[in-house]
């Protein structure tokens, strides 16, 4: 979840409770100063011992739900092969060398194989 979207779900949760910045410090163990800082977007880097505090606080409950891996490498591999078939594709985009859609969903399928295959290949920028 971005920084961004976390803080507008804090400060709307804050808002909706109707508790302010000072009992919110006091209920949550962190700093009034910190509190602040967070709320107003200027700690971009905060501990994750400061938010859970601060989401405990607040009644917000932290869910790390996970994707299945394998769904997860699957989609990690769809998203790779994509971009490496749209460079590919950008190179000889002529008209005279437009592929079908049966061909174009085949070299998907097959670079999405290959990346999948090494987690080198997988996991590098």
């Amino acid at each position: 979840m971005p920084h961004s979207e976390i803080l507008a779900r804090i400060q709307k949760r804050k808002q909706d409770l109707e508790i302010s910045v000072s009992d919110l410090a006091r209920r949550s163990g962190v700093s009034r100063a910190t509190v602040i800082r967070i709320l107003g977007g200027e700690e971009h880097e905060f501990s994750f011992a400061n938010l859970q505090a601060i989401l405990l606080a607040l009644g917000i409950s932290l869910d790390l739900t996970e994707i299945p891996a394998e769904q997860f490498r699957d989609q990690i591999a769809t998203a790779k092969a994509k971009r490496l078939i749209a460079l590919t594709q950008g190179n000889v985009a002529l008209e005279s060398q437009a592929v079908s859609r049966a061909s174009a969903q085949s070299h998907l399928e097959e670079a999405k194989a290959r990346i999948a295959s090494s987690s080198r290949k997988l996991w590098a920028s």
